[in-house]
């Protein structure tokens, strides 16, 4: 047994398995991916990799694992923990704002399948396969659910690291209580205790909150939108695709003359000059894109428009039921007024313009502010 210790759980301790899986050259190079990209930007702490991510979210299997064994569950914990070690193996430099070519999963699963990962897997005794089914949601369902679902090692893990590394409170929720209240659900899935609800409802306001002040903080985001414009796809060949870390991706912008590169490189970053608070109604919609494309009428640049802030992004796309001690069963939503009050249909829209041209933009956003029918804007 290998020890490892970890600002946020203690120590973590892994298999021979997990200790050699973890010296292959694609678990290591997430030690240089940072966890969220170029947040360090805004948030100095940020400096959290991907590799420690992993560490992390094997840790949380476990406990998960373990708790739902106690609950009747007769699945392999092991192979669960190694699902959500591996679990982030194809991120690309700058994590999901780095996202070109092959998509993550579809790295990562071919990282698994062949190669170093897959070696260290057979000698082991562990059927690769069996592991990449577990990562693409085909193999036992809790297990699956396990590294990817509502109530998933990975987010149990990230919400508190994200927030501790990041310097902000946002992100805790009570993981202790939580993982003794999850249970097997009687489709098969992953349900939570009745006691357990404010547990549950305390990691979802968690990630809420997260995706509102970190995740999607304004500035964060247009620097999202300066690597779109800038990042090559990377290659698809999986041993191709390990040599590429955010060092190496870092000095593609260091030699890169256009302007969204330098704005990236010397953190000459666009300054956001309104936001938008935009419903389900096509004529707000229609509003919105009428102010942005006034600024560019009257800036002769468009601005950047980023849309991504969704309140859906921040629920859950799916359900987590509860299990109340009379045997019923309720939707989180039903059994939460909290969190049956979040409408999933609001989004903040935010406009961009290069810093020269701020000031005069803000004073046309101002001016607009005063016409604007359908929705609220802000001056930013």
């Amino acid at each position: 047994m290998h020890r490892v210790r970890d600002p946020i759980h203690g120590f973590i301790d892994l298999s021979p398995l997990e200790a050699a899986l973890v010296d292959t050259r694609a678990v290591q190079r997430l030690r240089r991916v940072k966890q969220l990209g170029l947040t360090h930007l805004v948030y100095p702490g940020a400096e959290h990799s991907r590799f420690v991510h992993s560490l992390g979210a094997c840790h949380v299997a476990g406990l998960l694992g373990t708790s739902l064994a106690r609950a009747g569950w007769q699945g392999d914990i092991a192979l669960a923990r190694v699902g959500a070690l591996l679990h982030d193996l194809g991120h690309p430099p700058f994590s999901h704002a780095g996202e070109r070519g092959v998509p993550h999963e579809r790295m990562t699963l071919a990282l698994v399948r062949s190669g170093e990962v897959a070696h260290v897997l057979s000698a082991h005794g562990v059927d690769p396969a069996e592991v990449a089914a577990i990562i693409d949601g085909t193999g036992d369902p809790i297990a699956c659910t396990l590294v990817s679902g509502q109530l998933d090692a990975d987010r149990m893990d990230y919400l508190l690291r994200d927030a501790r590394m990041c310097g902000v409170r946002y992100g805790e929720y009570d993981l202790p209580r939580l993982v003794e209240s999850v249970v097997p659900a009687p489709d098969g899935g992953l349900a939570v205790r009745g006691a357990g609800l404010h547990a549950v409802e305390g990691l979802l306001l968690a990630r809420y909150s997260m995706f509102q002040q970190v995740y999607f903080h304004r500035t964060r985001r247009v620097l999202d939108l300066l690597l779109e414009e800038v990042l090559p796809d990377w290659p698809s060949d999986p041993e191709a695709f390990l040599d590429w870390d955010d060092g190496r991706a870092f000095e593609l912008l260091r030699n890169d003359a256009r302007p969204a590169a330098r704005a990236v490189w010397e953190r000459r970053i666009p300054a956001c000059v309104a936001e938008l608070e935009v419903s389900a109604d096509p004529a707000q919609h229609a509003e919105a894109d009428a102010i942005a494309l006034r600024l560019g009428d009257v800036l002769g640049v468009q601005p950047r428009v980023d849309s991504s802030a969704r309140m859906v992004t921040f629920r859950p796309s799916g359900d987590i039921p509860i299990l109340d001690t009379d045997g019923r069963v309720r939707s989180v939503f039903a059994a939460s007024p909290v969190l049956r009050r979040m409408d999933p249909h609001v989004e903040v829209r935010r406009i961009y313009v290069d810093r020269p041209l701020a000031e005069r933009a803000r004073a046309e956003v101002a001016a607009l502010r005063g016409q604007a029918v359908q929705l609220r804007l802000f001056t930013a």
